[in-house]
């Protein structure tokens, strides 16, 4: 009970602190900023999830899938496992190249001192852009290139072990598992900031 007393004060100074830092902006710039900073380090939680269980998946499917392929010796299970492994590592390579921006929260605007307005608005424009930035990456969830692509690559791995190995079952069966995966990887992407931006737009207009 005295633990939680003290984190909650704990917490509560922090709060404190971070409103006096922006009490030196002006009260329009140090609205806009509040609304910014709560909304990106809220969606980082699930951001920061979100990224770790993919890679965590991919990486342990890269693995295992060419562990499987090395003893293997069936040619056909044996190219469908390498087909596997393969794919995988593309998830785990895509992952770490291009995490997702709110995994990050509202960490690169506070590199940004509101030590006074110019400084204010510098640190406003940094977490703009970073709005922005999340709800792109929240709206490609619908784009037709990253479906088409999932399939695409699931297809031709399909069609590697169906046409090279004679097996189409089993090309095929691992296609329509890959496809589901990736729909499922690519829905489930952070996606509420495309709202966060709606809505921050509808109560402050566009860009300061």
């Amino acid at each position: 009970m005295t633990f939680l007393l003290v984190a909650l004060g704990l917490v509560g100074v922090e709060a404190v602190r971070a409103d006096d830092t922006l009490g030196r902006c002006s009260a329009g710039t140090g609205e806009r900023l509040r609304f910014i900073e709560d909304r990106l380090e809220e969606r980082r939680p699930y951001a920061q999830y979100w990224w770790m269980g993919w890679t965590g998946f991919y990486g342990l499917g890269t693995v295992v899938q060419a562990v499987r392929a090395g003893v293997e010796e069936d040619d056909s299970k044996q190219a469908d496992l390498v087909v596997s492994a393969v794919k995988a590592s593309f998830g785990v390579t895509r992952l770490l190249i291009w995490p997702p921006t709110a995994k990050a929260g509202a960490a690169a605007m506070r590199v940004v001192d509101p030590r006074d307005e110019s400084a204010c608005r510098e640190r406003l424009r940094v977490g703009e852009e970073l709005l922005r930035q999340n709800a792109r990456e929240s709206e490609s969830r619908w784009d037709w290139k990253r479906h088409a692509a999932n399939v695409g690559i699931n297809v031709a791995g399909a069609l590697i072990v169906a046409e090279g190995w004679d097996d189409p079952s089993r090309g095929w069966r691992s296609a329509g598992i890959g496809i589901a995966v990736g729909e499922a990887f690519t829905f489930s992407h952070p996606w509420k900031a495309d709202d966060d931006l709606a809505e921050y737009e509808q109560r402050f207009g566009q860009s300061a």
